[in-house]
């Protein structure tokens, strides 16, 4: 499916620029530039790319019209991408230019005119491989001459646009369905110290009509995180954090909906916890402060055993790190993360497909296994690894799989 997406703000520039009352297109004479930079250095554009093509139009601007045609060409430019990174301290990886498709290398401003025809710029759908890999794309252009006489406006003559990757997985459903209790778990966590730490994960639940549904749980001596849906008092549409020894956010994000995708974070910076949700600060506490947390054998995924996890949940992208990420990173990386990211200390991205263990995306990491009720946590390797029900098409703009099926 061909999707034609144009950045918000083109039409809005493009009417700036040909005001009479823009104040930095009279101050040039007779200089070429990309339309879409403003005439300003280092602008960038932005574009979803997922699974279908997605196309956009770039053009060239003169200052001033010009008594004989001007020719440019716009090409990929590796260079200008790494200058963008330099100077704005990103790390965009360039689309591979078999990927990139332009409906002309040749830009022509024609006579009397001061805008060039659009170049139509289509980007070819990104692999499953570049949707898991967690990278940020983008594509950057410059501007050169053919054989124009008019020259080009330095620092106007370079675009980039992010690309914002939409994914499409399969995600496994944990917890009871169908009559079946399945809990996910990693053995052999290495003893690991969090002065700090991030926990996040998706999660989509089809029934709030409990306490205790677990989420996630990891224990060591002197330390707990453990988050789950719903404490002693009801209704159990809410969070409840536990950090041990009596700390704990004892109701948040009240009013959670069944069959609805959130992200949710749990962000420790050694001195306040706070819950994120959707990339939004829901509440903090100093409860924890001044702890260090630890990590030791075993994280627990809809853990909480068969007769308290009585609802399905499907669940997606878990990550532990020990480092305090930002609402924007948060934000930014809710669907897929780059697993060479410092301070990514264990990710399941759980999108195999199939089978029952999700593969640990940091190398060296032990999987999650799923088990069901009869899990002997003394002798885990006779526990039979079940596989659950796996749902397709979970996407990141919200036009795939929305709820339990």
């Amino acid at each position: 499916m061909k999707i034609n997406k144009y950045l918000l703000g083109v039409v809005a520039a493009a009417a700036l620029l040909s005001s009479c009352n823009d104040r930095e297109l009279k101050e040039l004479t007779n200089q070429a530039y990309i339309a879409q930079t403003g005439t300003q250095a280092g602008r960038i554009g932005s574009l979803q790319l997922g699974d279908s093509e997605v196309s956009t139009d770039i053009n060239i601007r003169i200052s001033s019209p010009q008594t004989k045609d001007q020719t440019y060409a716009l090409e990929l430019s590796q260079e200008a991408l790494d200058e963008y990174n330099k100077l704005n301290g990103t790390a965009y990886t360039m689309l591979p230019a078999s990927q990139v498709a332009l409906s002309s290398s040749q830009v022509v401003v024609k006579a009397g005119a001061v805008f060039s025809e659009a170049v139509k710029v289509t980007l070819q759908p990104l692999t499953q491989e570049q949707m898991n890999l967690g990278k940020k794309y983008a594509v950057a252009f410059k501007l050169k001459s053919v054989d124009a006489s008019t020259p080009i406006l330095n620092g106007a003559d370079t675009y980039v646009y992010a690309i914002k990757t939409i994914t499409s997985a399969s995600a496994p459903i944990l917890g009871t369905y169908k009559g079946v209790y399945y809990r996910a778990i990693a053995r052999g966590i290495p003893a690991t110290d969090l002065e700090r730490f991030t926990v996040e994960m998706r999660v989509n639940i089809n029934g709030l009509d409990i306490n205790n549904q677990a989420i996630f749980g990891a224990w060591a001596p002197g330390s707990e995180i453990y988050m789950r849906f719903g404490d002693a008092t009801p209704p159990y549409n809410y969070l409840n954090i536990k950090f041990g020894d009596g700390g704990q956010i004892d109701r948040t994000f009240e009013g959670a909906k069944t069959n609805t995708w959130y992200h949710v974070a749990l962000v420790y910076d050694g001195a306040q916890a706070t819950l994120y949700v959707n990339g939004s600060k829901v509440i903090s506490t100093d409860k924890p402060a001044g702890r260090t947390f630890k990590l030791n054998d075993a994280i627990h995924v809809a853990g909480s055993g068969a007769a308290w996890f009585r609802n399905a949940c499907i669940f997606s992208e878990l990550r532990i790190w020990n480092t305090t990420r930002t609402p924007e990173q948060l934000k930014d990386n809710e669907y897929t993360v780059d697993p060479s990211t410092p301070g990514l200390l264990h990710y399941w991205k759980m999108n195999e497909g199939h089978g029952g263990t999700f593969a640990n995306s940091i190398a060296g990491g032990p999987a999650l296994n799923v088990y069901g009720a009869a899990y002997d946590e003394n002798n885990p390797a006779s526990s039979q690894i079940l596989t659950p029900t796996w749902v397709s098409n979970v996407r990141s703009d919200g036009t795939g799989t929305v709820k339990v099926p």
